[in-house]
């Protein structure tokens, strides 16, 4: 195991006077449960963790029973002795029971001292389907995403590369040698991707070939565990975009006939909206905002992004590119780059689960198009994902002369730095421009340079 940025949220939960039940929200295999447990066993004197795929764990919940007749029976089932302030009791795979998930209202209302944590990989997925929630207003909830690279490089131990990024600000000169080293990292980072298991066995072995089989398994659960709650009928094109989504990352999508498979756009359409909840892809809706708040035009084909970069490179067969990249914005026609900025903007909300925007706007003879928008500091920024000058960024020079804002954002392979550009209108604008190893301190960024 080892930390995750998520487990800093954890620490602030924990010493809140007055708290509601948690729940980690995430997809398979992202780290939910290591990141509780770590958390469990460095913040309290017990842990009590109750797995709902076992019988005799899931027995606990068989009925509804006063929080204080509960917890009796997990004390003597786990034989561990419950104190509020110092007792965390962890409930996993919480979507197997709908009991489990009602009672968490009551640790809430009655004993809101304790430290109760529950997890889940197919919470909405089956939620949907067995037309039950969680109580309103009575538990808190966060969000868990694959690795980023911070985590990536503590999970490496490569802890003096991890102090050089965290204390950059947007004044740092980087020397050139610096710079290309934090890329060929990046680049073992994009190529590996952020599940965790995949994560430490390649920090162990330094061998890709040693990886396969966790992303093999990864996916094989994937398919197992969101046929568990669709129907036969719709099971095959739930196993369909499972197999093909990550072939079509940052594409939009066309849900009539998608990748070819001769399925027609309602099918479709319903089997994105379950592995959607199930977290395995995002969509990144298309909007025509030029100021807040966004505006997304649900009619306008939406963008696709897959779970992680190391799923994708797997599934797609493009790691050999990767492995001999210069600029990350060429492989695969851009859309990697697209991926891996998109997913590491997910990973950064912990707090809410959030639709991804870009700019769009299509006039007569003419396309624009912004890879992202996102909502900081009261502002609507633009954030491209693209190589070089900033003279081709023609999209984004549509946008600020249409906009009422005066800064952007650029991602790419190159040197971090503020540039005054003025767009073919005579408008100036700041274009902030960011390595990609620094795309997880985003926020932070823009805060200094704001």
């Amino acid at each position: 195991m080892f930390q995750r940025t998520i487990n800093k949220f954890f620490l602030e939960w924990k010493s809140r006077k007055k708290k509601k039940p948690l729940v980690v929200r995430g997809a398979r295999q992202v780290g939910k449960t290591s990141a509780v447990s770590l958390f469990a066993q460095e913040s309290f004197k017990t842990y009590i963790y109750i797995n709902l795929e076992l019988e005799d764990n899931l027995a606990l919940f068989s009925r509804m029973s006063p929080v204080r007749e509960l917890l009796q029976a997990i004390q003597i089932r786990f034989n561990k002795k419950v104190v509020p302030g110092e007792t965390l009791i962890f409930i996993d795979e919480v979507q197997n029971s709908s009991i489990a998930m009602n009672q968490l209202r009551y640790f809430y209302e009655e004993m809101p001292d304790l430290h109760v944590v529950a997890a889940g990989s197919l919470l909405e997925v089956k939620m949907k389907a067995e037309g039950f929630s969680f109580p309103v207003g009575r538990v808190e909830y966060c969000y868990m995403y694959p690795v980023t690279f911070e985590e990536f490089l503590s999970a490496a131990g490569e802890t003096e590369k991890l102090s050089y990024i965290n204390a950059i600000n947007p004044d740092s000169s980087i020397p050139l040698e610096i710079h290309n080293s934090l890329m060929k990292k990046y680049h073992g980072y994009l190529l590996v991707g952020g599940m965790p298991e995949a994560v430490a066995r390649y920090a162990e072995t330094k061998s890709l070939i040693d990886v396969d089989p966790v992303y093999e398994s990864i996916l094989t659960g994937f398919k197992d565990d969101v046929l568990k709650y669709a129907s036969l009928a719709k099971a095959k094109y739930i196993q369909y975009l499972v197999e093909h989504a990550s072939k079509y990352i940052g594409l939009p999508v066309k849900y009539e006939n998608f990748g070819g498979s001769g399925f027609r756009s309602r099918e479709m359409s319903e089997a994105f909206d379950v592995i959607e909840k199930a977290m395995i892809i995002s969509r990144v809706y298309a909007s025509s905002s030029k100021q807040l708040p966004i505006v997304n035009n649900l009619k306008k084909s939406p963008k696709l992004l897959f779970l992680d970069t190391g799923l994708v490179n797997y599934q797609v067969g493009l790691r050999t590119e990767v492995m001999n990249i210069q600029d990350i914005n060429a492989v695969y026609n851009g859309q990697l780059s697209e991926q891996i900025v998109g997913q590491t903007l997910l990973s950064l909300a912990i707090l809410k689960n959030i639709n991804l925007s870009y700019w769009y706007r299509e006039q007569k003879g003419s396309i624009s198009e912004i890879d992202y928008l996102i909502s900081s500091h009261n502002m609507l920024i633009p954030v491209e994902v693209k190589s070089g000058k900033s003279g081709t960024l023609r999209s984004l020079l549509n946008f600020m002369d249409e906009s009422k804002n005066k800064f952007a954002i650029r991602i790419y392979s190159g040197h971090m730095g503020t540039e005054k550009i003025r767009t073919p209108n005579k408008k100036h604008f700041n274009l902030f421009s960011i390595p990609f190893y620094l795309l997880h301190r985003i926020e932070q960024l823009i805060e200094d340079v704001v």
